[in-house]
């Protein structure tokens, strides 16, 4: 009874081992994996500070000499616009311009809003992180408790050679039956273990089977446990750490997508505002046209010959020409948002006018090129990236040093059993534990490969394809450091162009009110003036002209600011926009929103 006792608690013992060991695949395990992905990021970014260092007194040098060579009081104005200037244009492109009945008044973070909510394209970026993260837990599914059960039935009649086989008997015949059921478990360490219980039924001729109608119960434990080759649980855990470093990667390239989107929807944004600028002035300067088209045309035969008239007719005709394909290419921009954004509510069977409600930035942005390096090699996805590649190259390359050892596994099986006759099942699986001991088997298989030539060939490839990992971040970082020069450049160029631009337009400006001044003293002396009406003309299409090419300034500046934010990898930061996970119709679903 005592060792009833025993036996039956080894048994439940192994049993709640086996259950704990088996609860959570990870436990620490994330803890581990972050620790060691921030020490060599950490690590590996720090290579970088001297070249961002260089790069940032280079470009102040740069800046010195440019600021000598351009003032802040130059022959030509100051460099940099008036203070709280605004084109004339700015209020009226505000106003409708279609004759739609519904007007959409927006401006570049209101199209963000409608796009994280509405946008196709967002939604399949948004897709690609839940994907990969089935991989998770497919990478768990070997560590999962496998229940099985298996049931058998056998009819033996064969002929008998031996007398000793049923003691008289030409053929021995028997029946068999069983049923087996347990549990499988594999665990993070490579040991796999399988608990069972068996009940067989036996029944033969032969005079010396003993009990007739054999009831037999087996309570088995089997254990393998890999002590070289493919053992320990860095080794095994390797697997699912690389399923979650690949699930990392794709949130990085959500990240990077959906901001590449919204700089999208920024530059179509601002695309339309110049479209709308560029109809307001257009329309305005076919009406400027034609009105001196109709003053020059009361002085046919006074100081206004036919050919100068046919001439200004021309232009009057290419002016209205020119507002009409303006009207379409506002349109044409208007629906580019619409395609980017994907909204309904942008859309409306009368027609919908999307109005620029949002009007251009005129004061230069105050930026930092050391800064904005550090910020973009902290905050790029691509470095992320490249970064989360280069640990994952790292994982497989120790799971493929673990694979150059033989194969060493240790064996170890364990059982107790229990016959009675007549098949009384349930005596017999209580004599399992009530007569004789456990019995058990213990062993070590060995096996290597003579050359080792596959696991020698995979860790050779490994060591190279981290070498290589690493001279593809060096050459994503530089490319990320050229990206943030040159937006980091176009925003001070772009600015400077608009200031240029402005004083070209306040240039032709001043000469059209040179020529209206000299139309109003040659009206006052009674003089020939038809000339300088087709001069003013001309001089109004020059303006037009300057005008156009300011707004496209305006638009360039504008962009470059996303742009910088873009090339730093903070354009959803600084519009703060956060990414949540819900769950829509039994499937998880990424949301993006604005906070």
């Amino acid at each position: 009874m005592r060792f009833l006792c025993r036996t039956k608690a080894f048994y439940r013992w192994m049993l709640c081992l086996f259950l704990i060991m088996g609860c959570g695949v990870a436990g620490a395990a994330d803890l581990d994996l972050n620790q060691a992905y921030g020490k060599l990021r950490e690590k590996l970014l720090g290579r970088y500070q001297p070249t961002i260092e260089k790069l940032a007194q280079s470009e102040k040098a740069y800046e010195d000499r440019m600021d000598q060579a351009f003032t802040a009081d130059t022959e030509f104005g100051r460099d940099a616009l008036p203070d709280h200037y605004a084109p004339w244009w700015t209020p009226k492109v505000e106003d409708p311009v279609t004759q739609s009945s519904d007007v959409a008044r927006e401006d570049v973070e209101t199209l963000f809003v409608r796009a994280l909510k509405h946008s196709s394209q967002i939604k399949v970026f948004s897709d690609l992180p839940l994907i990969r993260e089935t991989t998770i837990q497919e990478a768990e599914g070997p560590y999962d408790f496998r229940v099985f059960a298996e049931g058998k039935y056998g009819d033996i009649s064969e002929p008998v050679g031996d007398d000793l086989r049923t003691g008289g008997p030409p053929r021995f015949e028997q029946d068999s039956r069983s049923i087996a059921a347990g549990l499988k478990k594999r665990f993070l360490p490579g040991t796999e273990v399988e608990l069972s219980q068996e009940l067989e039924g036996i029944d033969n001729n032969s005079i010396f089977f003993n009990p007739h109608d054999q009831a037999l119960a087996t309570t088995r434990l089997i254990v393998k446990q890999p002590l070289l080759r493919g053992g320990g649980i860095t080794y095994n855990r390797s697997v699912i750490d690389l399923a979650k470093m690949d699930h990392s990667i794709s949130e990085d390239e959500l990240r990077r997508q959906v901001e590449s989107h919204l700089l999208e929807i920024a530059r179509a944004y601002w695309g339309l505002y110049l479209e709308r600028a560029v109809l307001v002035q257009k329309k305005k300067l076919a009406q400027e046209t034609h009105k001196l088209y109709r003053k020059m045309k009361q002085r046919v035969g006074v100081d206004v010959p036919a050919s100068l008239l046919a001439r200004a007719k021309s232009q009057v005709v290419a002016r209205q020409l020119d507002a009409v394909e303006a009207e379409f290419a506002m349109k044409n921009a208007s629906d580019r948002i619409r395609a980017l954004v994907n909204d309904p509510g942008l859309i409306a069977s009368g027609g919908l006018e999307i109005i620029t409600r949002q009007v251009p930035q005129h004061r230069l942005e105050s930026l930092d090129l050391g800064a904005a390096l550090h910020t973009a090699l902290e905050n790029r996805p691509e470095v992320e990236q490249a970064l989360k590649q280069i640990k994952s190259a790292a994982i497989r390359l120790q799971r493929s040093k673990n694979e150059l050892w033989p194969d060493l596994n240790l064996f170890f099986e364990t059982y107790v059993m229990g016959l009675e006759g007549d098949f009384q099942y349930d005596r017999s699986y209580h004599r399992q534990f009530d007569e004789g001991r456990p019995s058990y088997n213990v062993g070590l298989r060995f096996e290597y490969p003579l050359g080792n030539n596959a696991a020698e060939a995979r860790e050779r490839r490994k060591r190279i394809e981290v070498r290589q990992l690493l001279n593809q971040l060096d050459t994503t970082v530089q490319n990320v450091f050229l990206e943030v020069q040159v937006s980091f450049r176009e925003v001070i160029k772009n600015y400077k162009e608009m200031v240029r631009r402005y004083q070209v337009m306040d240039s032709n400006q001043e000469e059209i009110k040179a020529l209206l001044a000299r139309v109003d003293y040659l009206l006052s002396e009674n003089e020939a003036y038809g000339d300088v009406l087709y001069r003013l003309m001309d001089a109004l299409d020059r303006l037009n002209d300057a005008e156009a090419k300011f707004a496209q300034s305006e638009l360039t500046y504008n962009l470059s600011l996303y742009n910088i934010n873009r090339s730093m990898g903070t354009l959803i930061a600084v519009n703060d926009i956060r990414i949540t996970r819900t769950e829509q119709k039994h499937l998880p679903l990424i949301v993006l929103e604005k906070k």
